[in-house]
């Protein structure tokens, strides 16, 4: 793909692919990409990681990957209606889908634990390194 395309398909010129498609499709490819570490003969068993072999089949990695799309794409656009009431808080009652965006988003936020790195800190990084990509084959 040359930038022309891609910049066309973030202008939507295609006319195929909506703003929230492209957007669930960059942040959903992210994470199933970021998944193949744990698939195929190449992969990464966090339970065995010296064994050089993945543990997610290509049939759990297909449900895998319609799952990620579909959660992504509800979570993207819920965020999207809660961010933009956050912006307008004197308006008037909440409508039905931005009450269920904020309630969607609350439920989200209230599974975050402790001991979750925060996204973007140093600690994420450290623990994706450790655990992920440089995995302590000792532990």
């Amino acid at each position: 793909m040359t930038t022309a395309d891609l910049l066309a398909l973030v202008e939507h010129v295609d006319e195929k692919t909506s703003h929230d498609q492209f957007r669930t499709w960059v942040v959903a490819q992210a994470i199933r990409n970021a998944l193949q570490t744990f698939h195929g003969c190449w992969g990464l068993n966090p339970d065995d990681p010296s064994s050089g072999e993945g543990f997610i089949s290509d049939g759990q990695m297909r449900a895998l990957n319609i799952t990620i799309r579909r959660a992504v794409h509800e979570a993207l656009r819920h965020a999207d209606i809660a961010c933009n009431v956050a912006k307008h808080p004197h308006r008037r009652a909440l409508r039905g889908r931005e009450q269920e965006a904020l309630d969607f988003c609350r439920f989200q936020l209230g599974t975050v634990r402790d001991y979750m790195e925060p996204p973007g800190s140093p600690e994420l990084k450290e623990a994706y390194r450790r655990y992920v990509s440089d995995p302590d084959v000792n532990r």
